[in-house]
């Protein structure tokens, strides 16, 4: 009788699985669809960027933004953000 409800479990769990992972593909799809494609979609429309890149007209070697802060003092060091 034990062997019997030990199959029963194993075949359900396996059932369960299967379910479970076409409900995340079905959940991750809609968000997808609903939720990061149209704010990506009015983003490039609107000309947003938010890697703030400069057009490939102006060549530099790096995107790197120089830094506006005074020199690091022991104040500052020990402030985090």
């Amino acid at each position: 009788m034990l062997e019997f409800f030990k199959r029963l479990w194993i075949g359900w769990n396996g059932v369960a699985r299967g379910i479970l992972t076409a409900q995340n593909w079905v959940a991750m799809t809609l968000a997808w669809v609903i939720g990061l494609a149209p704010v990506a979609l009015a983003m490039r429309v609107a000309g947003v960027d938010l890697l703030d890149r400069m057009p490939l007209a102006e060549k530099r070697a790096s995107h790197w933004r120089a830094r506006t802060d005074g020199p690091l003092d022991m104040k500052r060091a020990q402030r985090m953000f």
